[in-house]
């Protein structure tokens, strides 16, 4: 009867289309990896509502913080622990809104001088540990580290032994969103003026040549306060803060940041003037210089689309030097709003008053390529961006992003000379569970990701899906593969590899030796069924066509990729039996997806040996055709 064709090693590839890519635009030959090849899995205990998720860079383990536990698992070795916080002090709640207020939910897991540092909920007493070795410390009062619930838009970095937070300290008050230092130097915070009903999305220090230059830089959204009609609602920010930033002279002003500043990110197709005004992540690729160091930014529009902006700190520290305060006209100060003063030393309250009565810069931040445009946007809408850079077998080095979906899917995306192109896409988890994190070990090539009860390790080179084929190989134009004695293997294993990551052609590259043709398989089909021919589309580039007996017989539309390529026989007849190949051809290259041979099952039955052939074979025989007949 109607029959599909196996599924090789568990792994369903198809393609995907991935329409409106624009700015750097190039071909698009994704690979939907229905279980990520080499992948290791952890699953918790039980589902966790509001997990968190750490992993040391060059480890192979993960911490998974949850309602009152610390999970802790090793990929490598498989050790693994849970460690018991329980809520220590009950009913702190002031206002209780619901019985999750009640517990204590771990909200954040970091490495904090030679140990740990876990913080929680505490039942509305935002508790903190020390852990070192398994071992906890005393508990301490972590008001401005932790929320008071588990569900608030938090943002929280360690740099040292430095503490930076947007958590507020009070369940009374607090209202307004704050920037605060909340261990190290003296706390500060930033004025509640400065910012719009401000959603965070992520912070960093970055260091300059001199200690007291160094700064602090967050990025947020918040309200535009440009109510007309057509202005975007929300406007994408970054702020910067001088690290040794002492406060104020005032009384007012002692407790506040004096430093201060916030510029406009603009991220706008320029083709379409379509604006892309919701930040949604950053990602932050550091250089030996930093103003070289870069930021991926993550945007989305109100039409769910989403871009990728890519700006450099050299440009943002430009832009915060050299602007003009927004709606400000008077003469500036000796030392200027946002500028760093020597260490020890105070921000003059000239200077504080005018900054903080204009926090915003005039000029705005602009994409670092020569058009001001975005890498590319498309019409997904991504989650989560990481980016990690790849030495090629040509020496070259590569930047890949892995870009999470809101479909728990993941994206894996290349820079190549001409643009970008979509390489693979990854179903992380098998009921497209919502990704929650999504950590990337740069020096061991490993994603870590994360959902409410389970997280993977998966390794960024997966070389073997691409049908160890060498062309195959070639045209997947991934930095991580190439082809080497007839095989399709990481540059990790052999930096010998050959690759095609620039515009030159890769026929030819492969030597005739290297293309494994494998033999038709035989199927047997019984006179008078149907029987259906797949063909597995991976590329929506690339055209699919059917061949009898060397005869074109089916070409596939391939607007739809997620669809097979299927050629139905609705009533086998011996003019239907043969050779099939389905053949798909992209940039002049050609291979064969699929090689059948449908034999009669009664003329192979009987050629198997007619002696041999009994009384009761020739009546099963007889009666599936019969049976074949009543169903048609």
């Amino acid at each position: 009867m109607g029959r599909r064709r196996p599924v090789v090693l568990g792994l369903a590839l198809w393609g995907c289309l991935l329409a409106g890519w624009a700015a750097g635009r190039s071909k698009v030959n994704p690979r939907i990896i229905a279980a990520p090849q080499g992948a290791k899995e952890y699953v918790l205990p039980r589902s966790e509502k509001y997990p968190v998720f750490y992993h040391k860079e060059n480890t192979s383990a993960i911490y998974i913080g949850g309602e009152g536990k610390l999970y802790y698992y090793d990929f490598a070795t498989y050790e693994n622990y849970v460690e018991d916080f329980p809520v220590k002090n009950e009913g702190q709640c002031m206002m209780p809104g619901s019985p999750e207020d009640n517990k204590n939910y771990l909200t954040l897991v970091e490495k904090y001088g030679d140990g740990m540092l876990v913080c929680g909920t505490g039942a509305c007493s935002p508790t903190c540990w020390n852990l070192t070795q398994r071992k906890e410390s005393t508990p301490w009062d972590g008001r401005g580290i932790a929320p008071f619930t588990p569900d608030s838009n938090t943002l929280v970095v360690v740099d040292g032994h430095d503490i930076y937070s947007t958590i507020k300290k009070s369940q009374q008050n607090g209202k307004i969103p704050r920037f605060r230092r909340v261990r190290g130097g003296g706390e500060l915070y930033t004025s509640d003026t400065v910012m719009q009903n401000p959603q965070f999305v992520k912070a960093t220090t970055l260091r300059h040549e001199e200690p007291h230059q160094d700064k602090i830089y967050y990025f947020f959204r918040e309200d535009n306060p440009d109510k007309s009609p057509e202005a975007p609602r929300n406007i994408s920010r970054v702020a910067q803060l001088c690290k040794e930033d002492k406060g104020g002279t005032g009384s007012l002003s002692a407790s506040k940041w004096t430093t201060f500043l916030k510029a406009s990110l603009i991220c706008v197709d320029p083709v379409t003037k379509g604006n892309f005004n919701w930040l949604q992540d950053v990602f932050f690729v550091p250089a030996s210089n930093w103003r070289h160091s870069k930021v991926y930014g993550l945007f989305t529009n109100t039409w769910g689309s989403s871009a990728v902006c890519v700006y450099s700190f050299g440009d943002i520290d430009n832009v915060f030097r050299t602007s003009k305060l927004k709606g400000y006209n008077g003469p500036n100060p000796e030392i200027k709003p946002g500028q760093c003063v020597s260490s020890g030393q105070h921000t003059p309250s000239e200077t504080f008053k005018i900054a903080d009565s204009h926090p915003e810069v005039q000029d705005r931040v602009e994409p670092l390529s020569p058009t001001k445009s975005p890498l590319f946007h498309n019409k997904h809408r991504y989650q989560k961006i990481g980016v990690h850079e790849v030495s090629a077998g040509d020496g070259r080095r590569y930047n890949v992003l892995y870009l999470a979906t809101d479909k728990g899917s993941i994206h894996k995306v290349v820079e190549l000379p001409e643009g970008v192109q979509n390489i693979m896409e990854l179903q992380v988890f098998p009921k497209k569970d919502p990704i929650q994190s999504m950590i990337l070990d740069h020096k061991r090539a490993m994603l870590y990701v994360g959902s409410t009860d389970r997280v993977l390790e998966v390794p960024m080179a997966m070389c073997g899906v691409y049908r160890n084929n060498c062309d195959s190989c070639l045209l997947a134009r991934d930095p991580y593969c190439g082809w080497l004695n007839s095989s399709c293997q990481s540059v990790y294993l052999n930096r010998e590899v050959h690759q095609n990551l620039n515009l030159d052609p890769w026929q030819g590259k492969c030597q005739k030796g290297d293309i494994k043709e494998n033999d038709y398989q035989n199927i047997t089909v019984v006179p008078f069924s149907r029987y259906y021919l797949n063909c597995p589309i991976e590329s929506h580039y690339a055209t699919y066509n059917w061949y009898h007996n060397n005869s074109l017989i089916k070409t596939c539309n391939t607007t739809h990729p997620q669809q097979d390529c299927f050629h139905f026989i609705q009533n086998v007849s011996h003019i239907h039996y043969g050779h099939y190949v389905c053949i798909s051809e992209e940039d002049g290259f050609k291979q064969a997806l699929v090689k059948e041979r449908l034999v009669n099952q009664l003329r192979f039955m009987s050629q198997k040996g007619q002696a041999t052939m009994t009384f009761a074979s020739w009546l099963q025989l007889l009666l599936m055709v019969v049976l074949v007949e009543l169903f048609h």
